[in-house]
């Protein structure tokens, strides 16, 4: 299991990422939007899939020590 600091930066990044694409997405095409929101899911999945990763690491933090 990575470290939490791993974990923290990646949901920074995916948080960041996310966060670009909205304010993208106004400007987009109108036949590109359904693929952009497709990515933000996506994005969005990643950061829950993440953030549980977070709390079992916070909550038992030796799991991932040899």
């Amino acid at each position: 299991m990575p470290d939490i600091s791993k974990i923290q930066h990646n949901i920074k990044s995916k948080a960041v990422s996310l966060k670009e694409a909205a304010e993208q997405l106004p400007r987009c095409p109108e036949e590109k939007k359904p693929g952009r929101v497709a990515l933000m899911r996506e994005t969005a999945q990643d950061i829950a899939r993440l953030l549980s990763e977070l709390e079992t690491e916070l909550k038992n933090p030796t799991a991932g020590q040899p």
